[in-house]
């Protein structure tokens, strides 16, 4: 199979190129969470907090999913990437959107900049989608994994859809439910659909490969994609006619199930692993799927202070966000670029001379004391944001930025030390 991802001459440059990008996206969420701390005691429907939301949920989790998809979706798939000019065109299109997206919600102008923004991140996230579908065309033998991918797409572009809707919705007000009720159902689609779907398909593949495990059933894998999928169309049309109620809770529990055959399918790759010591992207990995149960474990609690329209319920709203994209996803990604970018670079330098000469190992291109100061950074931003954030102490949050801020100068630094690594045999 690996020879199918290391044939197109462009597959490197596209991939690295995405997770620059999302690396340097990485970089401006500190400084733009140290300029908003004031914002956090507020609404989570404020402008800075928008623009903040955005750029880690695309700038720095969608784009570098796009790179490792581009990368991993054809070895996955066991095919070939449909089109590379497509990707091209999808990440020119996507972040040129982002860019002019983000800025337009900064200084809140919800006109034209804010428009064509929301229009090329639609038509880079359409041509991803369209890439992903086209490939998967060529497999003869569908399976779960294949599943889940597909579907995050779907929900991806659901997400997309919204959000142009909620745009335009901005000047011409023709949504025909309240603004923040599609917010709700636009969040969701991506945190749930788009991120949470993406991240079984592919971790359920990888797991096994990075533990060397062989115990797991993928029978779990099979009850956990309709629970969530049938979790997630309750929600929106449940939401959309009635709002949050009573009947929430049941599409919630719903969801949670699905969440716990992965869990238990995670499980057992770990228990069955027969390599035992676990490395410092792996540790970021596990600290991903704790903070993820943090989270779940905070949502009965928002539809429960929701109900009773209680302000706490907005505080735990932004903490939940918060607990999700720079928690959850982002340790998850802190973790595995550092398993799958190392062997990204080894591939190209080091695949046509293996087995004639001594090379590096993937391991060996990454700084690992970088490493370790990044992850024991990310613990005590976990912690001390979300404490801030929960019992809005603004200098504990404060703490838990700069922390941030040295996690992304570790990651940007190592990504750079890998993609720079001299050639040594």
């Amino acid at each position: 199979m690996n020879t199918v991802i290391t044939q197109h001459p462009s597959l490197y440059k596209i991939v690295v190129t995405h997770y620059l990008l999302a690396a340097i996206s990485f970089l401006a969420i500190a400084p733009m969470l140290a300029f908003a701390v004031a914002d956090l005691d507020g609404h989570y429907f404020q402008p800075h907090l928008l623009s903040i939301t955005h750029i880690a949920a695309l700038g720095w989790g969608t784009v570098i999913i796009f790179g490792a998809c581009y990368q991993l979706v054809p070895v996955i798939l066991d095919t070939e990437l449909f089109s590379y000019k497509m990707a091209w065109l999808s990440i020119v299109t996507f972040y040129t959107g982002l860019l002019d997206f983000i800025y337009s919600f900064w200084i809140f102008e919800p006109g034209l900049h804010l428009q064509c923004g929301s229009l090329l991140l639609l038509t880079g996230i359409s041509l991803f989608v369209a890439n992903v579908f086209i490939t998967s065309k060529k497999i003869k033998k569908p399976d779960v994994y294949q599943d889940f991918i597909l579907t995050s797409c779907i929900w991806l572009l659901v997400t997309a859809i919204l959000g142009v809707l909620m745009v335009f919705n901005f000047r011409y007000a023709f949504l025909p439910q309240d603004h923040l009720l599609f917010l709700k159902l636009h969040a969701h689609a991506g945190l749930a659909g788009w991120f949470l779907l993406l991240i079984i398909g592919v971790s359920a593949k990888l797991l096994p490969m990075f533990l060397v495990s062989t115990g797991q059933k993928v029978a779990w894998l099979k009850w956990c994609f309709p629970l969530l999928n049938v979790a997630l169309l309750l929600f929106f049309i449940d939401t959309y006619f009635f709002g949050l109620n009573r009947f929430t809770y049941f599409i919630a529990s719903l969801a949670f199930g699905g969440i716990v055959c992965w869990l238990i399918y995670v499980y057992q790759c770990f228990a069955t692993r027969l390599r035992k010591k676990l490395d410092v992207a792996m540790s970021h990995t596990l600290i991903s799927i704790l903070l993820l149960i943090l989270a779940i474990a905070v949502l009965p609690f928002i539809i429960f202070y929701q109900l009773k329209a209680d302000v706490l319920a907005v505080r735990l709203t932004v903490l939940y966000g918060s607990i999700l994209l720079l928690g959850w996803i982002t340790s998850l990604i802190l973790g595995q670029t550092f398993k799958t970018l190392p062997f990204i670079v080894w591939t190209k330098r080091y695949q046509h001379i293996a087995g004639t000469k001594t090379t590096l190992l993937p391991a060996q291109l990454y700084n690992t004391a970088l490493l370790n100061i990044q992850f024991i950074a990310f613990l005590l931003f976990v912690v001390s944001f979300s404490f801030g954030l929960f019992l809005q102490l603004k200098w504990l949050i404060f703490i838990g930025v700069v922390c941030l801020a040295i996690v992304a100068v570790s990651y940007f630094i190592n990504v750079l030390i890998t993609l720079l690594k001299k050639s040594e045999t």
